[in-house]
């Protein structure tokens, strides 16, 4: 993953929006903490694993066919009305868009508000992984755990006050001051989630940000 490439698109969206929502000179790491929040709970929802009160618990990684609205069959075939109930052409009668992916869709969502608190913050450098600290052999499985951890890590990044005594510490010891290595957690703990969780592989992850960037410059000029 071109991870340099992604900050230099992430910096470009960042500086559109500011600009052409009045927000230059606007601290919006506080509102960038809660959108990250919310795109992970979202992600977590396609995800579905803590949904213990459910039989279906399979992560949403296709989605619906927008021709039958994931029925399978219509009136419609095509656009065009037949009068009769037919299987669907535009999915075969599986009623799935294969091309759709709402859980990646979600993770990448969360890779933009990442990239962004980690711009805003001067903290680009925390978001270099070493690769054994994504290796697959290490990752125990438990994804509660994994998400669980990485909430509380990103929160800390923004609230927690550490003394300078802890903050000298924490530089000795992992490079980065206290706060910026709970945010360099939380996205590792990430990147565990959708890589070894998951099974996105970089490529995949690279190139669903590149397709959701496009996505959100048009709506920036489309007045969204």
């Amino acid at each position: 993953m071109h991870l340099a490439k992604l900050i230099k698109m992430q910096k470009t969206l960042d500086g559109r929006i500011r600009k052409e929502k009045g927000l230059e000179g606007k601290d919006l790491v506080p509102n960038t903490f809660v959108a990250l929040q919310v795109e992970l709970a979202e992600f977590a929802n396609e995800g579905r694993w803590f949904k213990h009160w459910k039989e279906d618990r399979a992560p949403r990684t296709s989605g619906k066919c927008s021709n039958c609205q994931g029925k399978g069959e219509g009136f419609f075939s095509g656009n065009r009305y037949t009068g009769n109930k037919e299987v669907c052409v535009a999915c075969d009668g599986t009623g799935i868009n294969e091309k759709e992916n709402p859980l990646l869709e979600e993770f990448v969502d969360g890779v933009h508000f990442f990239l962004s608190i980690a711009i805003q913050n001067g903290w680009d450098d925390a978001l270099y992984i070493y690769e054994e600290q994504l290796d697959p052999g290490d990752f125990t499985g438990d994804l509660t755990g994994y998400y669980l951890e990485m909430t509380c890590f990103l929160s800390n990044a923004y609230i927690k006050i550490y003394s300078s005594e802890e903050i000298e510490k924490s530089k000795k010891l992992y490079g980065f001051p206290s706060n910026q290595f709970d945010f360099r957690m939380a996205w590792l703990c990430f990147l565990n989630l959708g890589i070894n969780g998951f099974g996105f592989t970089l490529d995949q992850i690279e190139q669903a940000y590149f397709d959701k960037n496009k996505v959100n410059h048009e709506r920036q000029a489309n007045g969204y």
